[in-house]
């Protein structure tokens, strides 16, 4: 038996206060596909100025075709049930003895009393995979039902944003006591992984076809570059430094802080061309071969920690209107064409050849994006998780 991540987003480092709660429920529902028979939560409070306390902390599982949360359980840390994070602490619940099945929710419930300002969350679009409610002056970890709230209704940072994303604070990792054999894939990127459209549709397909055998784990941070740390933006709430720090000074840490991936997706890149024109910060433009060097880089450290590693192509993001794009184009172009002849990695997706329309190669498909040219839609999503060969993400032992 061995520890094995169900479900861990990255807690993004938003550097202001993205909203306040108080006397509030947060629920959230993880798909999971992993038999286990003990549970520990991560508890994350990083990047907080301030302390959390969670007041009450319950998980429930929800099994197919049924609508009760069933199995509740308190959970606790050094056996008490009201946890106190301190500002930037993490940590790792109780191990809870605890059985449960592939393709079962968990549903985890935390109670915050106490006004609370929240600085950093994990956050999801696509919501398929997991996905929060919030209910509004009371502890309502334990009943089956309450009136739900929206994050947008609860974060003006969500609210504000054209694109509502779906997040949970307080927690960013579940991990089951499973068999030594469940396999582990990472999915490292941007937005375009992070936004969970791709992420979510591999799950759901993966899931199916492998149950009990494998967990898929997001390590996307929108709006992060390979070579440079968060762009710096007066405008952003926080100035943009929940785009995170450059791709290849967290890769290792992001990726192989609690385990060992035996494959690792990468799709990394977009930002690096486009952020220094849209954000005028010109001397962070970068060439081929320094993106190329970055990839190297990457590549180096999956293989030195026995991993397989696969890259993906960047996909088109042509906006019309913005001359700019010619110049990012030309990159994207050549670094596209070394990322398919390259035999450093186990193996290329060509996403930008499944995304990319026919007669004008530089603009996204229609109905494969959210509008904007750039992020792909849910269809989007199934569209690039399709081209995923299935003996990559599970190779029988020899």
């Amino acid at each position: 038996m061995e520890w094995k991540t169900a479900w861990s987003y990255l807690p993004i480092n938003y550097n202001t206060t993205i909203g306040t709660v108080e006397d509030i429920t947060q629920r959230t529902y993880f798909n999971n596909n992993l038999n286990g028979s003990k549970i520990k939560i991560k508890f994350s409070n990083l990047y907080s100025q301030d302390k959390m306390i969670l007041n009450k902390v319950v998980i429930g599982q929800k099994k197919p075709g049924n609508q009760q949360i069933e199995d509740l359980i308190d959970i606790t840390f050094q056996g008490n049930k009201e946890i106190t994070l301190g500002a930037g602490e993490e940590f790792y619940s109780d191990e809870i003895a605890w059985n449960i099945k592939a393709q079962t929710q968990i549903v985890v419930s935390i109670y915050i009393k106490e006004k609370t300002k929240i600085q950093s969350a994990c956050s999801t679009w696509s919501a398929i995979s997991w996905h929060t409610a919030y209910g509004m002056n009371g502890d309502y970890t334990k009943d089956q039902h309450f009136e739900e709230k929206e994050s947008r209704q609860i974060y003006p940072f969500v609210e504000a944003d054209a694109n509502k994303s779906n997040i949970i604070t307080g927690i960013s990792e579940i991990k089951l006591l499973t068999d030594e054999s469940v396999k582990t894939v990472a999915l490292f990127g941007d937005s375009i992984t992070h936004m969970s459209y791709y992420s979510d549709a591999l799950i759901e397909r993966v899931y199916a076809k492998f149950s009990g055998k494998i967990t898929i784990i997001n390590r996307g941070i929108g709006g992060n570059r390979i070579l440079h740390d968060a762009t710096y933006v007066s405008e952003l709430p926080g100035h943009g430094s929940f785009f995170g720090k450059a791709a290849i000074k967290r890769f290792e840490e992001d990726v192989y802080s609690n385990e060992c991936p035996e494959s690792v997706f990468v799709l990394e890149g977009i930002n690096d061309m486009m952020h220094p024109y849209l954000f005028e910060h010109m001397d962070e433009v970068v060439s081929v071969k320094d993106l190329q060097e970055g990839i190297k880089a990457m590549i180096q450290i999956a293989h030195n920690r026995g991993s397989k590693v696969y890259i993906g192509t960047v996909m088109p993001f042509r906006q019309d209107g913005q001359q700019w794009l010619d110049e990012s184009e030309k990159v994207r172009l050549l670094f596209n064409e070394w990322i398919r002849k390259q035999t450093l990695s186990d193996g290329v997706i060509d996403f930008a050849k499944r995304m990319e329309q026919e007669d004008q190669p530089a603009y996204i498909k229609e109905g494969l994006h959210i509008g904007d040219g750039l992020h792909p839609n849910q269809e989007g999503g199934i569209a690039m998780a399709e081209i995923i060969p299935m003996e990559w993400i599970w190779e029988e032992e020899k």
